[in-house]
């Protein structure tokens, strides 16, 4: 099989910058030399002291060890071609192209990530989301809509009112009534048909089981931190204030596949009809326990035809994608091909086979996903909350709230419909705050708020204002440190460093020596030819794999040999020979 262009050029990719950087990331443990650090060899107006030579072949021979001269030697021309490789293509200009600089940037914004996050942070969240994951939870709630902008009086009314809630349900209110009656949540209750909908029961605030990133972080944590049978006290979302009940804590399922029979009994169904729909739902149990087949038994009986046709197999589903019976159910099955007792949910009557479950990864197999959906989630921002603390003792941040409240005055509802003008503050200067070397004024602000306002539902405006001040101010202290990594850490340069020369040695080569020895079909033949004594076959097809690997190498001693003539290299001896590692 013939591996694709994008495929090869990837593995490539990849495999040259893994390679860049074990060559290049230096340490010095082990290295003993002089204080003074020389000149150890320079190509045209490029010097590489000795310090830096050792450090990078302390780190690609990894162990101590006593180093012969000879092995010096030798390294040190190798790293002397990767340096001439390097300069010709900078150069050429490839660092220029709009592919490499774009693909730069995304390395550098990974890497930047690791330092504008607090990486103890991080590591908990990690362990917390990977305690959590390994249970579902079942819980109901009760949600008091707010506004995330809302003023301190009106959240304190809610919040006042939540608890008054809670406290009907300890004197032993029923939490599914409270629920029907209070909550926001459209889904509590029962929902009438009419002519183009069909009629829905309502939950009564319970939204079934559900594990880590399965709810918005504040949710999760409040539901993971009430013990079962218990209710939380009001917290606050981005929805407004909720109380959760829990009613279940499992084992995580994972991930299951299962298939099923069902028999529906919408909102409506005659009472006389939910009992033949019981009493069929037995009869298929009996049958099936009998040896009937269960597939051929779905595809005549079940009444859910996304699956009916495919004998009842249902598509993989986690905890929250499924109804709370059909979750207990399944947790109660063991072996593929177990069967449930039919179950009965608000939709219907299920009978159950399981076909596989997977559980949850071992910590160390989750860890990388873990780190990413965290850096995606919401929950993040508690590590970069930290960071920018730290950031605004580092850089003695000051600022004027005074400045800010008169942007309360001259602020108005057209900023949520996205028509607010800059103009009408052209007379505010004064300066809001500082850090660094860094000061921003009002007009500053007020560009801010101009270049971020889009159409949304009027809140507070001096809620409003605050928000987007916060995060005017966060994002300014995070952009001067990011510009300022290279400066403030050697290792983040170095690094950096490693990314560009790795990236500058795969376009090259791959333009003199990978695609050269593909597409030079000509130079290929020749090569063949000129060579065919040392290869089995006759015919070129029948080895061409070995023959183009063979070209390129020829092609990159040929090319090599052309650097070396091109570019002016001077090598100090005695500064080489004073070079030696401990054992």
């Amino acid at each position: 099989m013939q591996t694709s262009h994008i495929s090869k050029t990837k593995y490539m990719r990849f495999t040259i910058l893994l390679l860049i950087a074990v060559l290049l990331a230096g340490f010095t443990a082990g290295v003993s030399m002089p204080t003074d650090d020389p000149v150890l060899f320079r190509i045209e107006d490029n010097e590489v002291s000795r310090s830096e030579f050792a450090e990078i072949y302390r780190k690609n021979n990894l162990e101590s060890m006593v180093v012969e001269p000879k092995e010096v030697d030798e390294y040190l021309e190798m790293y002397i071609n990767f340096r001439l490789k390097v300069k010709e293509a900078k150069n050429m200009g490839l660092d220029t192209n709009a592919s490499f600089i774009e693909e730069l940037n995304g390395y550098r914004q990974q890497l930047a990530q690791q330092y504008l996050y607090d990486n103890e942070v991080t590591a908990r969240l990690i362990d917390e989301a990977w305690e959590r994951s390994q249970y579902d939870i079942r819980a109901s709630h009760i949600l008091m809509n707010l506004d995330a902008h809302a003023m301190p009086e009106d959240t304190s009314k809610v919040y006042e009112k939540m608890l008054e809630v809670r406290q009907r349900f300890l004197e032993g209110g029923s939490f599914a009534d409270l629920a029907r009656e209070f909550s926001d949540d459209p889904s509590a209750r029962d929902v009438q048909g009419t002519a183009n909908r069909p009629a829905r029961r309502g939950n009564a605030g319970d939204l079934g089981y559900f594990s880590a990133f399965h709810k918005v972080y504040p949710f999760e944590t409040a539901a993971y931190n009430t013990p079962v049978g218990d209710i939380s006290m009001p917290f606050r979302t981005n929805f407004g204030y909720h109380l959760v009940k829990i009613t279940d804590r499992l084992p995580a399922m994972g991930r299951a596949r299962v298939a099923h029979i069902m028999l529906m009994t919408p909102m409506g169904t005659p009472e006389t009809e939910l009992a033949e729909k019981e009493e069929k739902i037995h009869s298929l149990y009996e049958r099936l326990l009998a040896g009937e087949d269960f597939g051929e038994l779905a595809q005549h009986y079940s009444e859910d035809q996304q699956s009916a046709h495919r004998k009842g197999e249902m598509q993989p589903f986690t905890s929250n994608r499924m109804v709370p019976q059909f979750i207990e159910a399944i947790h109660k099955l063991d072996e593929p091909g177990d069967l449930s007792p039919p179950v009965r949910s608000d939709f219907g009557w299920h009978i159950i086979k399981l076909i596989e479950k997977t559980p949850p990864p071992p910590y160390e197999t989750a860890y990388v996903d873990l780190n990413n959906r965290i850096r995606r989630d919401a929950r993040s921002q508690l590590g970069q909350d930290v960071v920018i603390k730290r950031l605004k003792e580092e850089y003695q941040f000051t600022e004027h709230p005074e400045s800010l409240h008169e942007f309360y005055d001259v602020l108005d509802e057209d900023i949520f419909q996205g028509n607010w003008d800059k103009n009408q503050v052209t007379h505010l200067d004064k300066e809001l705050f500082a850090f660094g070397t860094s000061v921003y004024n009002q007009q500053d602000f007020a560009a801010y708020l101009y270049n971020n306002q889009r159409r949304q539902n009027p809140v507070s405006l001096p809620a409003y204002i605050n928000m987007q001040y916060q995060r005017f101010v966060n994002d300014r202290i995070l952009s001067y440190e990011d510009a300022r990594l290279e400066k403030k850490y050697p290792e983040f340069r170095d690094i950096m460093q490693e990314y560009y020369d790795g990236m500058l040695l795969f376009e090259i080569t791959n333009k003199k020596v990978w695609s050269k020895a593909t597409s030079d079909t000509l130079g290929l033949e020749r090569f063949f030819i000129e060579h065919r004594h040392i290869y089995q076959a006759d015919e070129l097809a029948s080895v061409r794999g070995m023959v183009i690997a063979d070209y390129q190498d020829f092609l990159e001693k040929q090319w090599i040999i052309a650097l070396r003539e091109k570019y002016d290299i001077w090598v100090d001896e005695q500064v080489l020979k004073t070079i030696h590692f401990d054992e």
